[in-house]
């Protein structure tokens, strides 16, 4: 029978170590995580709103000081006044700016309507300034005017320079002027009407005084009496005269006309 053999231990090599410290230190690392993960939160003290009784310091037991109580209504009161004073003046200031703004509003209003009033005018008096030129280059001759005392006023000469050059048939007839024994002072005696002798030619005389009419301002016509009536303006009303006694003195064959 053979004698077994003893078995014989041998010493772990260096080699194997490693493997030790590595799992050492592992086991250490889970250990750490699990202490860490497992400790509680640091717990959050909640922020309570701070009453007016605990800012006067005052609690259930204790009796409130008055004093404090009137002086903390009187701080209060008085921002509401201040408050109130400030919308005041606000509201005075915004009124005051309103104010500004319609005064400027209607200067500016005002100029424009007098920008434009002027305007007008301008373009009345152009217009006026050439149906002047218009009359004037319509003039085609002079009017001879006889049985005159003496020289009649330019505007006069003009008119019926006019009257001829643009009614038919009043080139041919006698134009009485200046007369000293006029009953108006300012008429015929002054050199300020003239007579259009049309006779019997109650067409031409009707015709003359249509003229008068259309050109009132531009031949500066005051009035004019023809057939025992008088007119004062061109749109205006006959008014029936006195019967002065005759034919010429009722102005039946003459047109009489008084310039301006």
């Amino acid at each position: 029978m053979a004698t077994p053999r003893a078995r014989h231990h041998r010493a772990p090599t260096r080699r194997q170590r490693p493997a030790l410290y590595l799992g050492v230190t592992a086991a250490g690392a889970v250990l750490a995580h699990v202490l860490v993960g497992a400790a509680p939160a640091a717990p959050v003290e909640a922020t309570e709103p701070v009453s007016v009784a605990a800012e006067l310091g005052l609690t259930a037991q204790t009796t409130p000081d008055m004093s404090q109580l009137a002086d903390l209504a009187a701080s209060r009161s008085s921002r509401e006044d201040q408050q109130a004073a400030a919308a005041s003046v606000q509201a005075a200031a915004d009124q005051a700016a309103l104010d500004q703004q319609a005064a400027e509003a209607a200067a500016a209003e005002a100029a424009a309507a007098e920008a434009a009033a002027a305007e007008a005018a301008a373009a009345s008096a152009a217009e006026s300034s050439a149906a002047v030129s218009a009359s004037t280059a319509a003039v085609a001759g002079t009017a001879r005017i006889t049985n005159s005392a003496g020289p009649v006023s330019s505007r006069v000469q003009a008119a019926a320079d006019a009257v001829v050059s643009n009614v038919p048939g009043a080139d041919s007839i006698t134009l009485g002027g200046t007369r000293p024994s006029a009953a108006d002072p300012d008429g015929h005696p002054s050199g300020n009407a003239l007579d259009y002798m049309v006779l019997t030619d109650e067409a031409l005389g009707d015709a003359i005084v249509q003229y008068h009419r259309d050109h009132w301002s531009e031949l500066g016509v005051e009035y004019l009496i023809w057939e025992q009536r008088m007119l004062s303006s061109p749109n205006g009303s006959w008014v029936t005269m006195e019967d002065r006694g005759g034919t010429t003195a009722n102005h039946y064959d003459h047109v009489h006309v008084n310039y301006r």
